[in-house]
C-alpha cells in the first residue's frame, strides 16, 4: 500500500464513522443520511475537518464535481469496501513483465567497460536484426525499462564482484561488550609525502605500520620503516603489547607482513609466545577491517598534507613539480660537493612528527564511542580513545602488560637450527658456544636481534636458556652482517641489477645494435682475408707446433705494465672512518674526483656522527 492510498483509506474510515455517528442520532436510513451529510458540507454547515475528509476519500477516477465533493453514490460504495475489507483505492501496478529485447539489451549494457544507455542501444540496434528482433523498441522505451531493474541486479556485469560489495547488504559490527587488548587490528599505509632516507638522505615515502584497539579506537602501537615487511609488524606489535597490553586476537589480512613464519610459526612465531590468536580477512575485503582504514585516513592522510613533501592525489600538479625539483637539485648539488639545504623532513623530525600524531588522535573525541559531559564546558561530546580506555580501567580492567626484562628476549624473533659440532649457522652467519657441545645433531630454538648479529641466543624445546653462541667465536672475528644488513644488501643487488638492465637498454637504442649472422669468414682491412676452414688449421698447427725457437728469429722483450687500481671507499664502518681522516690531511691536488665527493658525502653519514663522538 502506498501512502497516498494510506491517507485515502483514513479519511475514508472518518467518512463512515460520520455517517455512522448521524444515522444513530436522526434514525434516517443510509441513503438519506448520506445526502444529509453531502448537504452540510456543501452549505458549510459540516466541520472542517469533515469536509476535508470527504474531499480526501473521494476517488480520483471518477467526474470531479464543482465543490470536490463525492456523490451519495459513492458513500454507500464506501460502506460495501469498509464491509470486504478494503478501503484503500486500487493503484494502477507497474507493468513488471520482461519484453523479449531486454535478454539481448542487457547483454549490451552490462559489460564492464560500463558503456552508456545510449551506446549499448547503438550496439543492440545493429544485432536485433541477427538475433530475429524486427520491431525494435524507442531509446526511451528501454529507459523506462531499465528503471525498473533492481540496483544491483542493474549492475551485474558492469561491476565485478568486490565492487558491487559497496552497493550491497552489509553486516555492522558491534564493539559495545569488547574489552581493550580484546582484538587488535593492524595494516600498513605508504605515507602520502616525501621525507629524508634514514640511510642516504634522499627522497622516499616510508610505511606506517599501525595497530588499533577495536574497543576503545585507541592507537596502541606503531611503526615505521623503510617498506611492510615482517620487521616492520614486529615493532609495531612489539610498540602495543609494552605500551598498551598483550591482545587476544591479531586481526589483519593476508599480506606477507602478517602471514610468515617470523609471525605465525607454532614453535618459534612470535604470536604463539605471546599467547595471541591471528584472524586474517577475506582477500579483497577491506570493508571488513573498516576501522583500521579509517584511521589511516583520520591520521597519516591528514598528517601528510602538513609535511612539504606531500604528493596526494589532491596536491596542486604545479607546487608537485616545484617540490620535486628542489629535492632533486639538492641531491645533485650535494652530490658533486655543494652544500644546500634539503626542502623535505628529516627522519628524526619525521620520527617526532608521527608520535606527535598519534598522541593528537588518542585524546581527539571519536564519534564511535559512547558520549559525555565534557568536565571543562558542560557540553555532550563523544569519549576520546584515551578516555574510553581510563573507563575500562577504572571499572576494573588489567591489561596483560609485558614488563621490559620481558619484552628483550620475547621480541626476538626465533628459527629452529641444527646444532652441529657446536655451531649454528643462521643468515649466511656462523655462531659457535663451548656450551652446546652436548646438543650436537639436534634441533633448537634460536633468538636473534634484527639490527645486531653479533650473537645469538639458544633455548630448547621447553623454551629454557641454554646459552649465548657469539659470531664466529671459534676463528678469527669480523664484523658481522645482521638481518636487516643482509635483506638491505640484497635489495640493493637487485635495483643495481634492474638498473644495468635499463642502461644496456638505453644505450642499445641509442646506437643500435646488428643482428648476429653465421660468419662463414673472417675479414680485417689491410691485415688478413680468412675463411672459416683455414682458421681450424691454424688452431691445429698451433696447438701442435714446437716450442722451440729458430735462431734468426726476433726476440721482442714484453714488459708487464703495472695499472695503480682505482681508489675504492673501504667497505668496514671502522675503517672507512680511518681513510676519512686520512684523506681529509691531504692535499686537494692529491686527490681525486672520487675521493673528494666520497670525503663530502660521508661527513653526512649517521656512522661518520658516531665515530667522531668516540674520538672526540
Amino acid at each position: 500500500m502506498t501512502f497516498n492510498q494510506s491517507l485515502v483509506a483514513d479519511a475514508r474510515k472518518g467518512v463512515l464513522a460520520a455517517l455512522n455517528g448521524l444515522m444513530a442520532k436522526s434514525g434516517y436510513a443510509m441513503k438519506k443520511a448520506a445526502r444529509v451529510l453531502l448537504e452540510m458540507a456543501e452549505r458549510g454547515d459540516a466541520p472542517p475537518q469533515l469536509s476535508n475528509m470527504l474531499r480526501a476519500a473521494r476517488d480520483g477516477r471518477g467526474r470531479p464535481s464543482a465543490s470536490g465533493l463525492p456523490s451519495v453514490s459513492s458513500l454507500l460504495r464506501f460502506v460495501e469496501y469498509d464491509r470486504a475489507g478494503s478501503l484503500a483505492p486500487r493503484f494502477q501496478q507497474r507493468d513488471m513483465t520482461v519484453p523479449a529485447w531486454a535478454p539481448l539489451f542487457m547483454e549490451c549494457y552490462q559489460k564492464p567497460e560500463k558503456p552508456t544507455v545510449n551506446h549499448a542501444y547503438e550496439t543492440f540496434c545493429c544485432l536485433a536484426p541477427a538475433q530475429g528482433l524486427d520491431k525494435l523498441p524507442s531509446i526511451w522505451q528501454v529507459r523506462r525499462f531499465l528503471d525498473k531493474v533492481g540496483k544491483v541486479s542493474l549492475e551485474m556485469g558492469r561491476m565485478g564482484d568486490r565492487e558491487l560489495k559497496t552497493i550491497r547488504p552489509f553486516i555492522r559490527r558491534s564493539f559495545k561488550d569488547l574489552l581493550p587488548t580484546d582484538i587488535y587490528s593492524a595494516d600498513g599505509h605508504t605515507f602520502d609525502a616525501e621525507v629524508q632516507h634514514p640511510l642516504h638522505g634522499r627522497p622516499f615515502r616510508p610505511e606506517i605500520t599501525s595497530v588499533v584497539d577495536i574497543a576503545t579506537r585507541r592507537l596502541v602501537g606503531w611503526s615505521v620503516g623503510l617498506a611492510e615487511s615482517a620487521f616492520a609488524v614486529l615493532d609495531a606489535l612489539r610498540h602495543a603489547s609494552v605500551k598498551s597490553g598483550i591482545p587476544a586476537i591479531f586481526y589483519v589480512d593476508n599480506g606477507s607482513g602478517y602471514k610468515n613464519q617470523l609471525m605465525t610459526d607454532s614453535a618459534t612465531g612470535l604470536l604463539g609466545r605471546l599467547g595471541t590468536e591471528m584472524h586474517n580477512s577475506i582477500p579483497y575485503n577491506s570493508q571488513a577491517r573498516g576501522v583500521i582504514e579509517r584511521l589511516h585516513q583520520t591520521i597519516w592522510v591528514k598528517a601528510a598534507k602538513e609535511v612539504p613533501g606531500y604528493m596526494g592525489r589532491d596536491m596542486d600538479r604545479q607546487a608537485s613539480q616545484v617540490i620535486h625539483k628542489l629535492s632533486r637539485q639538492a641531491i645533485a648539488r650535494t652530490a658533486s660537493g655543494g652544500a644546500v639545504a634539503m626542502p623535505l623532513m628529516a627522519w628524526s623530525s619525521f620520527l617526532e612528527f608521527c608520535d606527535g600524531k598519534a598522541s593528537e588522535y588518542n585524546s581527539r573525541p571519536h564519534r564511535s564511542l559512547p558520549k559525555i559531559v565534557d568536565p571543562l564546558n558542560g557540553r555532550k561530546r563523544h569519549m576520546t580513545p584515551d578516555e574510553a580506555w581510563q573507563l575500562a580501567v577504572d571499572k576494573g580492567f588489567q591489561a596483560s602488560v609485558v614488563t621490559d626484562d620481558e619484552a628483550r628476549p620475547l621480541f626476538r624473533p626465533q628459527q629452529l637450527r641444527t646444532v652441529r659440532r657446536a655451531e649454528i649457522e643462521l643468515f649466511g652467519n656462523r655462531y659457535f658456544a663451548r656450551s652446546l657441545e652436548e646438543f650436537h645433531g639436534e634441533q633448537l630454538a634460536i633468538g636473534y636481534d634484527i639490527h645486531d648479529g653479533s650473537k645469538v641466543w639458544v633455548y630448547d624445546a621447553d623454551g629454557r636458556f641454554i646459552c649465548t653462541a657469539e659470531h664466529n667465536a671459534n676463528e678469527r672475528a669480523y664484523m658481522p652482517a645482521s638481518a636487516v644488513d643482509k635483506a638491505r644488501d640484497k635489495r640493493a643487488a637487485g635495483r643495481e641489477r634492474r638498473l644495468e638492465t635499463k642502461l644496456e637498454e638505453v644505450q642499445l637504442e641509442r646506437r643500435g645494435a646488428p643482428a648476429l649472422e653465421n660468419m662463414e669468414s673472417v675479414h680485417i682491412p689491410g691485415f688478413m682475408n680468412i675463411d672459416r676452414d683455414q682458421l681450424a688449421q691454424r688452431a691445429r698447427d698451433l696447438v701442435f707446433a714446437s716450442p722451440a725457437v729458430h735462431a734468426d728469429a726476433e726476440i721482442v722483450e714484453v714488459r708487464e705494465v703495472s695499472v695503480a687500481p682505482e681508489w675504492a671507499a673501504p667497505t668496514e664502518p671502522q675503517h672507512r672512518y680511518a681513510e676519512w681522516l686520512r684523506i681529509s690531511k691531504m692535499e686537494e691536488g692529491e686527490l681525486s674526483e672520487r675521493q673528494k665527493n666520497w670525503r663530502q658525502s660521508y661527513t653526512a653519514t649517521s656512522e661518520f656522527r658516531v665515530y667522531s663522538k668516540k674520538t672526540a
